[in-house]
């Protein structure tokens, strides 16, 4: 009959099918809510910003480590170096207050914008120098200085104290004129700090002062200084931070309005975050000067030595200076995003750097977030729910936060900042809550039992695998088997590890395992464990095949060819190329799920595993990549020509083995098959005429082979011989007596 339904609509096993896709979907709608109120939460709390801290620090550092602070922009610090080099005609800081009155003076005359000192002069000096209680003469040479100079930007400090019997002046009026001079009129901000105290400096040099800026700084909860208020409130008033001051000097009467995520001052828009802190980008180099050296070229001035100067004065032109301390001893040492001891006046300096030049971080707002949090949760689902390839799904899953970093890494090298952290944490509870709910409606020992064998063998031999699931279980009790096992490693790695970066080390063994790994994938190979540079892997196992020797040695060949592919990667990367060695041997071996309740291998162990590990050992003693065992020639089922090597006892074995070296058969390389059979002839008779003390008859043999280091080692050997004559008990056996 057309048209007719395999199964009614109305039929049991459609209504248990609706019933069931119904509960799938309520399931999945519920991960979904629960996930993404469980996000929302630990936001909410505060629970994850420690990491994303962590990773912004980690890709700002990254991101700006060739950044440069404005060129309008100048750093002077009193650093270790300048004060000892002072103190010799200063004395020991703090030194006479004339001279930063001098300092106003230099770039007075370098034609500086603006001077700001990151310095709180609160106390007058008389304390120190023991004056009389009027102004000192040091004192009020600054006050002159900073009256005559209008340029310069005294600093001051708004606190939010604590109340105790000791303190008793919270909560006072600034000292007059200091709101009409001081404050910004025309401000709109919903700030909502309260602060109670107040740090000027001393009166007669706020009186001289034409601008104040407030330096205070808040870090976040892990003691990183990340951001600087721009605005800060004192008793329904609002004063410029000591980053915004400088721009007052040129638009001495700003409109501000600040709201949520960005400030406008004037025509300027200046990104911040809903408290009016500015998320400061910082600079990997802020070229600093040493205040020595400024009082250096001011002294070669004043003595009309101009052909030589310390610093050329014109640098300062039209700049904004600031002047801090990096001494330890000064107490200004600030751990930033990308500097753990930092100068605190880098803070300001970078925070006006990030102004002139709109160079700011903009902070993605909560909607994006929110937004990328459901969207990863719903992907999730999606892939775990719908991708029926358990292999596709890690893959897809493993891939969202890595396109995401890629995502948030490119809006960070523009500026902006999106959370990394609780989309991923979503994606993760998300993928969590649903395999767990898959693991106890789908056959939790199947599953298991794919997991473990995913990391070993190729997606192809995965699905015959699990043909034999109840097989492989009972493997947890160990079996014997007759297996193929290979093992190669990286010549000469020692020495890539002493001179190349830990980075590079790293991408150069990813590059190589991931490349070989392929090799023993496409040649049904079981892909046991990466030990340092080196890997292990075997056949015959966990899919019983009869030519696992064929297939050990032909993956073998294959990684020889693709390691030209390797070292090619490697040049792209500006990583230096690499030699393998290979080594197989076939035997029994005990195969099983070994290792701990927590953690359990599937791996082979035995004297069959240790002979081919010592094979991989002694390649680079003949001066070949790739050894095999007799057993494992022996074990060949297909015609290949294989050049005997040697008869070796190897570390911990009496029983000599004999060594070949396998070369490509007919259908590999047709063209050069009959001369691969040639050397493998030439060589057997070489190494029989050896072994008979036919030295003559050895040498011209072994001079036929096109293996130099071979060919070397047999002429040293036979030369030897002539010259010293046989051990007794001489069997044509070498002993290797390290591994």
């Amino acid at each position: 009959m057309a048209g007719h339904n395999l199964i009614s609509r109305k039929s049991p096993v459609a209504k248990t099918l609706s019933r069931n896709l119904l509960v799938r979907m309520r399931i999945q709608l519920s991960i979904l809510i629960v996930t993404v109120l469980a996000v929302l939460v630990m936001d909410s709390q505060g629970w994850v910003l420690r990491l994303e801290n962590a990773l912004f620090d980690y890709r700002i550092t990254q991101t700006r480590s060739a950044t440069v602070l404005p060129s309008a922009v100048k750093v002077v610090l009193i650093d270790e170096s300048s004060m000892a080099k002072m103190s010799q005609s200063l004395g020991q800081f703090p030194w006479p207050r004339t001279v930063y009155a001098e300092l106003l003076e230099f770039f007075d005359m370098a034609g500086a914008q603006a001077v700001l000192f990151d310095i709180l002069f609160t106390e007058p000096e008389r304390a120190q120098f023991g004056n009389s209680d009027s102004l000192s003469d040091h004192d009020a040479r600054l006050v002159e200085a900073t009256a005559e100079f209008p340029f310069s930007v005294h600093a001051a400090m708004f606190n939010l104290d604590t109340i105790d019997e000791e303190l008793n002046d919270l909560n006072q009026a600034l000292p007059p004129g200091v709101v009409e001079k001081f404050s910004i009129k025309q401000v709109q901000s919903n700030g909502t700090a309260k602060l109670n105290s107040f740090t000027l400096p001393l009166p007669e040099l706020t009186a001289a002062s034409s601008h104040l800026g407030l330096v205070g700084a808040d870090p976040d909860e892990d003691g990183i200084y990340r951001r600087l208020r721009l605005l800060w409130p004192y008793q329904g008033d609002y004063f410029p931070a000591f980053s915004l001051a400088p721009l007052l000097i040129n638009e001495p009467d700003p409109i501000i309005v600040s709201s949520p995520y960005q400030m406008r001052f004037n025509d300027r828009v200046i990104p911040t975050d809903k408290n009016d802190r500015l998320l400061i980008n910082v600079y990997g180099d802020y070229r600093p000067y040493p205040i020595a050296r400024i009082f250096q070229a001011y002294d070669q001035i004043k003595k009309g030595e101009l052909d030589q100067l310390a610093i050329d004065p014109y640098e300062f032109e039209n700049a904004v200076v600031f002047i801090g301390a990096s001494a330890v001893g000064l107490e200004d040492i600030k751990s930033l995003a990308n500097n753990r001891k930092a100068p605190g006046v880098y803070l300001h300096a970078a925070a006006y750097g990030n102004i002139i030049d709109d160079d700011g971080l903009r902070i993605a707002q909560p909607w994006v977030t929110r937004s990328a949090v459901i969207a990863a949760a719903i992907l999730a689902l999606v892939l775990i729910f719908m991708v029926p390839s358990f292999s596709l799904k890690i893959a897809l899953l493993s891939a969202l936060p890595v396109a995401w970093w890629f995502v948030t890494g490119r809006a960070l090298e523009q500026n902006g900042v999106i959370a990394f952290s609780l989309p991923v944490l979503a994606l993760l509870l998300t993928t969590g809550a649903s395999f767990t709910y898959l693991s106890f409606t789908e056959g939790a020992t199947k599953k298991r039992v794919k997991r473990m064998l995913s990391q070993y063998v190729s997606a192809a031999m995965l699905d015959q695998a699990m043909a034999q699931s109840d097989d492989i279980l009972h493997a947890g009790d160990g079996v014997e088997e007759e297996l193929s096992i290979l093992f190669s490693d990286i010549r000469g790695f020692t020495n890539f590890s002493e001179t190349l970066p830990a980075v590079d080390v790293v991408r150069l063994l990813n590059c190589h395992f991931s490349e070989m790994s392929e090799v023993i994938f496409n040649n049904s190979g079981t892909l046991d464990k990466f030990i340092g540079d080196a890997m292990m892997a075997f056949w015959g196992a966990p899919i019983q095949v009869n030519n696992h020797a064929d297939l050990a040695v032909k993956a073998a060949l294959d990684m020889l060819v693709q390691i030209v592919v390797v070292n090619q990667l490697l040049a792209d990367k500006q990583l230096p190329p690499i030699e393998i060695g290979i080594g197989i041997n076939t035997g029994r071996v005990i195969l099983g799920n070994i290792g701990s309740d927590r953690k359990l291998d599937y791996t082979v162990i035995g004297d069959a595993v240790n002979l081919a590990s010592r094979m991989e050992g002694i390649t680079k003693s003949y001066g070949v990549p790739l050894v095999i065992s007799e057993s494992t020639r022996l074990s060949l089922q297909t015609d290949r020509p294989c050049l005997i090597l040697d008869h070796v006892r190897v570390k911990g074995k009496l029983q000599p083995v004999p060594i070949y070296l396998p070369l490509p058969n007919q259908q590999e390389e047709p063209d050069n098959y009959q001369q691969h059979l040639d050397v493998a002839s030439n060589g057997q008779a070489a190494f029989a005429a050896y072994q008979a003390g036919n030295w003559s008859e050895a040498e011209s043999l072994y001079a036929l082979l096109p293996f130099e280091k071979l060919r070397d080692l047999y002429l040293a050997r036979i030369a030897n011989f002539r010259v010293n004559s046989l051990p007794e008990n001489w069997d044509g056996v070498y002993t290797f007596e390290s591994k």
